[in-house]
């Protein structure tokens, strides 16, 4: 048998083949999107529908959050530049730098250090800025807040000591350079802070009653009257139960007159006719699992809150202040200027007073319903006498002193 013969032309067609098909696998084909954006042949890929769609998720809240920092820290520093020229101004060698006192609460449900990183982040920086010295005030719970203002005014009128530091500075004629203020941050806060002067004075005692004359009525008293002994021992044993029970459940003294009483107390001599102006500083502050959609909206929008918050206190700094707007004027007798108009339009009889009612939407449903917040200072609507009323003060900013927006650049920062 004869040997196949190979032809030279076969021989040659193989290694082209193969050499064609190496090329192929080794060039891959360009994505089809790529090669739509005019891009050169690359190895990479695009990523999968998920890892998109991760990707995409991470860089809109990225670029939400850095956008709302950026924007309020624009805002802080815009009312800083405000203020800022204050603690340039030369101070005489036996003078003090303005002091303000700042009242912090706990808001219902939660603990005091939410207030003081509020304080921290948006109040302090511009205080810091105009050169203001300031005192922190803090309350725990309901009630403590309250305590605390209605005992630093009784060592006020009792004129205790107030301390070696302030006794040295008395002696050598040290005093501070202009009027204080205080500043409430929060509805809780405010809410305390004005039922404090009321409430550690005592009512006016009421008239006794007409003695009851002859041998029967004296008979009468005196069989009522050991009834009432013997009615009195039982009560007292009980009233000691319970005040120790409550004296370790709560350890803050209860007010010496109550809400309701504030119109029958009689106003010490020593009243100032005019108070320290004050600053109602919003806290919007919400809990709870449900609530998580509208939490999520104030995190990214911050940007809205420092600039109302930075305001009130760049109008602490700038000292400028007017009696609170309790009722609008007639209209035939309207004289005030354009930074009260938010005043003149409450209807209510307290008006400006009733600062931050919204907040209270936010509260934890407890402090409405539970049994030991009944009759505190948080569940009560604000009261306030008509003779204190009149001696409020508030900060505020007048229109011409407020800073001009600057314009934004090409990316819209």
């Amino acid at each position: 048998m004869s040997e196949p013969t190979t032809t030279p032309a076969a021989s040659s067609a193989a290694p082209a083949t193969s050499a064609a098909a190496t090329a192929a696998k080794a060039v891959p084909k360009q994505n089809p999107a790529l090669a739509a954006m005019g891009l050169p042949k690359l190895r990479a890929k695009l990523p999968s529908r998920n890892w998109t769609v991760f990707l995409t998720l991470c860089t809109a809240i990225g670029g939400s959050v850095y956008y709302d920092r950026h924007h309020t820290n624009k805002t802080k520093q815009k009312w800083i530049n405000l203020v800022s020229h204050l603690a340039e101004r030369p101070l005489a060698p036996m003078e003090l730098p303005r002091k303000v006192t700042v009242y912090l609460c706990a808001p219902p449900g939660d603990s005091l250090q939410v207030a003081r990183e509020h304080f921290r982040d948006y109040i302090k920086p511009v205080l810091n800025a105009a050169a203001v010295d300031f005192d922190v005030v803090e309350g725990k719970k309901m009630g403590e807040l309250r305590h605390k203002v209605a005992e630093n005014i009784r060592k006020e009128r009792r004129g205790d000591p107030k301390g070696p530091v302030e006794e040295v500075r008395e002696r050598n004629g040290i005093t501070y350079k202009e009027e204080g203020g205080v500043v409430v941050v929060g509805r809780v806060a405010w809410k305390e802070y004005l039922q404090a002067p009321p409430s550690e004075e005592k009512p006016i005692p009421e008239a006794a009653a007409p003695v009851v004359e002859g041998i029967d009525a004296l008979v009468a008293e005196k069989t009522e009257a050991e009834i009432k002994e013997e009615a009195k021992k039982t009560e007292e044993d009980k009233k000691k139960a319970d005040e120790e029970a409550a004296r370790k459940k709560n350890a803050i003294p209860e007010p010496l007159l109550r809400v309701e009483d504030f119109e029958k107390a009689e106003l010490p001599k020593s009243m100032p006719t005019v108070f320290e102006p004050a600053a109602v500083i919003s806290f919007p502050h919400i809990l709870g699992f449900l609530n998580t959609p509208t939490r999520m909206v104030r995190y990214f929008n911050k940007r809205k809150m420092a600039d109302e918050v930075c305001r009130e206190a760049a109008a602490v700094a700038l000292g400028i202040n007017r009696p609170f707007i309790t009722e609008p004027e007639p209209a035939g007798t309207m004289s005030a200027p354009e930074e009260v108009e938010e005043g003149l339009k409450a209807t209510k009889v307290l008006g400006e007073v009733d600062a931050l009612a919204h907040e209270e939407k936010d509260w934890l449903k407890k402090v409405w319903e539970e049994e030991k917040y009944q009759g505190g200072e948080w569940p009560s609507p604000i009261t306030v006498d008509s003779r204190i009323l009149s001696r409020l003060r508030k900060f505020y900013i007048p229109t011409d002193m407020e800073p001009k927006e600057e314009p934004k650049d090409a990316w819209g920062l």
